[in-house]
């Protein structure tokens, strides 16, 4: 029998017209004899967004209208395509969410101070200001309490309270190897100690009701705190802890002439306080030298020291005085040989004031110097007309009897 080779190439071209048949791509006309892509479903008209695509398939799709034909004229009706996509449901609204119209703001009802207590009302004043009527400054707590009380007229009392808690040192050393070196790293911090811990309890003393609490650590946070008593009356603050420095102010509010009242006052005492340290008032005043006398020029007022000029407008009269006060009598020794050396171009003459001294008087020149204990006394004049010498005397009584009764 002969057997007839087909080439393999016609066996090839065989396989793929059988493909072709199989897979071929059919045609399909779109529903309704449409001829554009929307017939197959809505098209989405934004960027191709996700957002889009869903907005596209809640739209409902409305099948075109036919007109109607010779068969609809007989009472043919035609089937419907089965490949007409649905209509799309609608989705559901969420209940839960409600969109109204706002409220007019101007029907918002405005704030109202109250106070807490019906009988109780803060003060209001258009020129409020703060006045620290109490302060504790770094007071240390080791599982200790303190407590205070005030009465309380013009509300609100502010409380001001400033943490200062031990600190601890946590060490940490971690071992580390990078290519052929290694070795131990220490890391160290610094952080609160866990120990530390301040509250105020504030009670009121009428009623022994606790109103107010506020603190440091345990339940409290790490930081600085204000709190505030908004009605009047007596209360109690109570202030505990451990391991903790606190700083405690407490403020009021007063008006302005309370507070010009108080600044005067305060004044007056840190003057007080500053004159109390200066050298006390032997010197001599524009009333110890008689009428028309009056002070010109700088003033020197130290603790160790008083240096003015006085002067006469009338005849043109000047007086300087200096007064030091040294630390010992032998320093105002040494100093007041010092002044005869420097006055030894002049005739000397005795006095009788202080412990030591001298005067002396020329024409355009008087001056006396004298000595008592620590305190060393030069009341010089020096111009035309000079103040006399026995007036310099007088002067140098007037200051040495001064200087005795401030010992």
């Amino acid at each position: 029998m002969k057997i007839i080779r087909v080439p393999i190439g016609i066996h090839i071209i065989a396989i793929l017209m059988v493909c072709a048949f199989i897979t071929g791509c059919v045609e399909v006309t779109p529903p309704a004899g449409e001829q554009e892509t929307s017939a197959y479903g809505p098209v989405s008209q934004g960027s191709g967004d996700m957002k889009d695509l869903v907005k596209g398939q809640n739209q409902t799709v409305t099948p075109p209208v036919q007109s109607p034909g010779p068969s609809d004229q007989q009472g043919a009706t035609e089937p419907v395509s089965p490949s007409s996509p649905e209509t799309p449901l609608p989705p559901v609204e969420n209940e839960s969410f409600v969109k109204v119209t706002p409220k007019d703001y101007s029907q918002l009802k405005g704030d109202t101070q109250t106070s807490y207590l019906p009988y109780n009302r803060p003060i209001s004043t258009d020129n409020r200001q703060f006045l620290t009527i109490y302060e504790i400054l770094n007071q240390s707590f080791v599982k200790n309490a303190s407590a205070y009380a005030y009465h309380l007229v013009t509300p609100p009392l502010y409380i001001e309270l400033g943490f200062y808690p031990k600190m601890v040192t946590d060490e940490q050393e971690v071992y580390k190897r990078t290519g052929d070196k290694e070795g131990t790293i220490k890391y160290t911090k610094v952080r609160p100690s866990q120990d530390a811990w301040f509250e105020m309890r504030v009670y009121d003393m009428d009623t022994n009701q606790e109103i107010l609490r506020e603190g440091y650590g345990k339940t409290y946070s790490l930081t600085n705190k204000t709190a505030a008593i908004r009605r009047a009356g007596t209360f109690q603050f109570d202030f505990m802890g451990d391991s903790i420095a606190a700083d405690i102010t407490m403020k009021i509010p007063v008006d302005n002439s309370t507070v010009n009242a108080y600044s005067n006052v305060s004044s007056l005492i840190e003057d007080k306080k500053i004159k109390s340290g200066l050298l006390p008032s032997v010197f001599l005043q524009e009333t110890d030298m008689g009428q028309g006398w009056q002070r010109t020029g700088d003033l020197i007022h130290t603790p160790v020291k008083y240096s003015s000029i006085l002067i006469l407008p009338s005849s043109g009269s000047k007086l300087t005085q200096d007064i030091s006060k040294f630390p010992g009598s032998q320093d105002a020794v040494t100093q007041y040989a010092q002044t005869k050396s420097a006055n030894s171009g002049e005739t000397h003459i005795a006095i009788t004031a202080g412990d030591e001294g001298y005067g002396f008087e020329s024409i355009r020149k008087t001056g006396v110097v004298f000595r008592q204990g620590p305190y060393l006394v030069q009341l010089t004049s020096y111009s035309v007309p000079p103040v006399s010498l026995d007036e310099l005397k007088r002067l140098a009584t007037l200051v040495s009897g001064r200087i005795t009764q401030t010992n």
